[in-house]
């Protein structure tokens, strides 16, 4: 049992007082939760907190059971934290260390908050609000704002309580990185806590997005001259809570294709609605007619306007702001849960100088940054905003305001532009990574990971919803800096000014193992395997120009530029897999040197997952990495720019039958390699069973600043026998700088090499 004394403030809190003290005295390890709460308190109630560099949180629950999530009541309870002070050691037994810095102590009401977050963790989240005694609100006690931890003062606050999420920091990540852009992101700070007794593990207590003066700075509707435009703050969510249903439907496409079956939810905030009878007659209907009138904006025709549209209700700098902070996390409950929007009143804005527009904040964020297993969470090349287009039966869809702003070219001009700065910020890959360095250190350096492995054992054993499960907390360290490395290379492909991305087609001495483009009818007798179930294949434009692949085999990546060129069409032109764990090498004609190769592909029968392994001349081998190939099919609603041909048409091998609509794809991923080394091939693996396919491969060339030939009388180079550094050091590859390279005819190149 962990002992800790609560100042005692009247005769009952003494004897409580000299209860806990018996029960240390007495070595006997207790949990008034293990006894009284419906929900088991760890998996360890033996783990003792000696010393820690977080935060400790101390509650006592006065002998109650917090009521059930769903009962949504507040029970009162003693608080106290200690904090000595960054870079100083906070310790767990308060009488051997009697002269500790409390940062707040007094009483609370608390109690469970969260939905998908309480109901699939073991490990459940607070909710607390401060007090002046230990008579509740709803008993007519009064709140008391109150500063914890640094943190502004307010009466309203959340504890988080990170058990998916095994870094245990993907929420202050967010918000950490978001910070400097957006008017009002929440704080929060890593504790430790101990209730009645329990050593619980780690958590953070967090500021709420929320009306108070340190935060948000709402108004009561109605304070500012009578003026009902304003203050608002809504959340759109679930129909847990009082609500209001947006008249307009989400769209399932880009199109404007209604779901007739969904609707978008708006729960009350602030005002909250036991609010609404004290506030102005129709504040409610003024709210509503807030966002209703916002929304309407965004269904005309002329939307994008910049005197009429969508712009005179929403702050456009805030809402690319959530949305880049969403899309860099994949945060798959972006758009649609969570959500948080406010708003100024008109009179308030115009005499304080404030936008009355909508913005937007942040919240929740402990399934993202590749920590969900459905929905695409865990992949790093989809856009979340483009949500419905593959889940329009889930429940809770992306509002449809969402697909109008992507078709805003101005809007999007915007998001690049502000994602170009963000990249110089705090979202550089420096900065990204020093803050998940920071936060990483702080949970390990004195144990506060360990001990909360001990209390839950959460890691090396899936969690919902985890995708990746590492035996260590180092191993989910690294996926995570993985995956956001991936995710940052794939949002600076479309959102950064392109780069000159100097190519080069790589011709395969053996690997292709079926022939999927019809030449010559019959198709049957022209090819030799499918694409996908259907048994349907691409065809050359020779068989019919429209939809057919190009007559000379060269293509060239729409979206990145790249240069393909295709296998003979009469011959095996693909590298297919369709079963999970087959396996194929494909070798290539030459060695190469290169710092990534792109793979054209594409997949039926839904999306592929490869594993690919480049092994190199010298026995070596790269880890394997993930590949993620799209389904071939590609309606013109949801085409999103990264596929690198779009509009093919197919045949069916079997009947001849060529498709009537052509909006079949071909998409491209790279691998990276190491450029000192030579290439000599690559190992794919197939982790499904769709039925993936890869046409053509290309190398990353380097842009030469300048060559000077030596023999300038060679008409014809012969191979590479040897490259050179200036000081006459043999090298594999060519190398940044100056590169001396001899060709078997006796020709002597010197070549400068720019990365």
């Amino acid at each position: 049992m962990i002992f800790h004394i609560f100042a005692p403030s009247n005769e009952l809190d003494m004897r409580r007082t000299l209860f806990f003290i018996f029960m240390a005295l007495t070595s006997i390890t207790v949990s008034a939760q293990s006894e009284w709460d419906n929900y088991k308190p760890t998996n360890n109630q033996y783990v003792q907190l000696t010393q820690t560099n977080l935060p400790i949180v101390f509650i006592d629950l006065q002998g109650q059971r917090l009521a059930g999530r769903w009962e949504d009541r507040y029970i009162a309870a003693r608080m106290k934290i200690i904090h000595n002070g960054e870079g100083n050691l906070n310790y767990g037994d308060t009488l051997a260390h009697p002269d500790q810095t409390v940062d707040y102590e007094g009483w609370i009401a608390i109690k469970y908050r969260g939905n998908s977050s309480f109901s699939n963790s073991d490990k459940k989240p607070y909710a607390f609000r401060t007090l002046e005694s230990n008579v509740l609100p709803d008993d007519g006690g009064k709140k008391e704002k109150v500063k914890i931890l640094g943190m502004g003062k307010d009466n309203k606050w959340a504890v988080i309580a990170p058990f998916s999420d095994k870094v245990m920091f993907r929420d202050i990540l967010s918000f950490d990185l978001a910070r400097p852009w957006m008017d009002f992101v929440p704080q929060a700070r890593l504790c430790e806590f101990i209730i009645d007794g329990t050593y619980y593990g780690v958590y953070a207590i967090a500021e709420r997005v929320s009306a108070g003066k340190q935060r948000l700075n709402l108004h009561d509707p109605g304070d500012d001259g009578g003026d009902l435009s304003g203050d608002y703050l809504v959340e759109i969510d679930r129909p847990d809570d009082p609500y209001y249903a947006s008249q307009y439907r989400p769209w399932t496409d880009f199109n404007g294709t209604l779901n007739y079956g969904k609707k978008i939810y708006y729960q009350y905030k602030s005002p909250e609605e036991e609010d609404f009878a004290e506030l102005p007659e129709g504040t409610r209907e003024a709210l509503h007619a807030e966002i209703h009138n916002m929304e309407t904006s965004f269904a005309k025709d002329n939307f994008a306007d910049p005197e009429t549209g969508y712009r005179q209700y929403i702050d456009v700098t805030s809402f690319i702001d959530y949305m880049l902070a969403t899309e860099v996390s994949m945060n798959i409950d972006g758009y649609r849960l969570s959500t948080n929007m406010y708003k100024y009143s008109k009179t308030r804005a115009q005499n304080e100088g404030l936008d009355s527009r909508w913005k937007m904040s942040l919240w929740d964020f402990n399934i993202a940054w590749g920590n969900a297993n459905y929905y695409d969470g865990e992949k790093t090349n989809r856009w979340q905003y483009a949500f419905n287009t593959r889940a329009s039966g889930d429940g809770n869809q992306v509002p449809f305001y969402w697909h109008r702003l992507v078709k805003d070219p101005t809007f999007m001009e915007q998001v690049k532009q502000r994602w170009a700065a963000y990249r110089q910020g705090n979202y550089s890959d420096e900065r990204i990574m020093a803050t998940v360095d920071s936060l990483a250190n702080l949970l390990t350096s004195q144990g506060a990971a360990d001990r909360n492995q001990q209390a839950w054992g959460i890691i090396g054993r899936q969690v919902w919803p985890n995708y990746f499960v590492g035996h260590s907390y180092q191993e989910e360290l690294d996926y995570m800096k993985g995956w956001i490395t991936d995710r940052l290379a794939f949002m600076d492909q479309y959102l950064l000014p392109k780069e000159p991305v100097y190519t080069e087609p790589l011709e395969v001495s053996d690997g292709w193992n079926g022939d999927v483009i019809a030449e010559k009818l019959p198709v049957s007798g022209s090819t030799t395997r499918a694409i996908d179930g259907s048994f349907r294949v691409f065809y050359a434009a020779a068989l019919k120009a429209s939809g057919g692949m190009p007559v000379d085999r060269m293509v060239i990546s729409d979206a990145l530029g790249t240069t393909y060129q295709l296998q003979p069409y009469n011959q095996n032109n693909s590298l297919t897999l369709d079963q999970n764990g087959q396996t194929a090498t494909v070798t290539f004609a030459s060695p190469f040197c290169t710092e990534g190769i792109y793979m054209l592909m594409t997949s039926g029968n839904g999306a592929s997952r490869w594993s690919v392994v480049v092994n190199y001349t010298d026995g070596t081998s790269e880890n394997a990495q993930t590949v993620d190939i799209r389904d071939w099919s590609v309606n013109a609603a949801y085409v999103d720019g990264t596929e690198a041909k779009w509009g093919l048409g197919n045949v069916v091998r079997t009947s001849g039958s060529f498709s009537s609509d052509n909006h079949y794809a071909l998409f491209e991923a790279k691998v990276n390699t190491n450029a000192e080394k030579q290439v000599s091939s690559l190992t794919v693996k197939s982790n499904n069973n769709a039925i993936g396919s890869v046409f053509a491969f290309s190398r990353l060339v380097d842009e030469p600043t300048g060559i000077m030939t030596v023999n300038a009388n060679a008409s014809v180079r012969g191979g590479v026998v040897g490259i050179y550094s200036a000081n006459g050091v043999q090298l594999d590859c060519p190398q940044q700088g100056l590169n001396i390279i001899r060709h078997a005819d006796g020709t002597i190149r010197k070549v400068i090499i720019r990365r």
